[in-house]
């Protein structure tokens, strides 16, 4: 019965799982560029605000800046787009 949920979950919902995880990895990752941009080298403001939330994130603070500064290139995005 669990190889059968399995497979019936791989077939109609892996992919939008895959997309919303993706999408929650940019939106937090943006997030956490915006508040916390100054502690990895992009320079913001420092806020009252960023230096409460700190403890909450630190745990995170190695991958926020693994992300910071990996290289993108702009042809990986274009191929999520369709010119349809």
């Amino acid at each position: 019965m669990r190889a059968v949920r399995d497979f019936l979950f791989g077939l109609l919902f892996l992919d939008l799982y895959r997309e919303t995880a993706k999408l929650h990895r940019e939106i937090r990752l943006l997030l956490e560029i915006l508040v916390f941009g100054d502690f990895v080298g992009i320079p913001f403001l420092t806020t009252y605000y960023s230096l409460r939330l700190l403890p909450y994130v630190y745990p995170t603070f190695s991958e926020l800046r693994r992300e910071a500064v990996k290289e993108h290139d702009i042809f990986d995005l274009l191929g999520e787009y369709h010119a349809h």
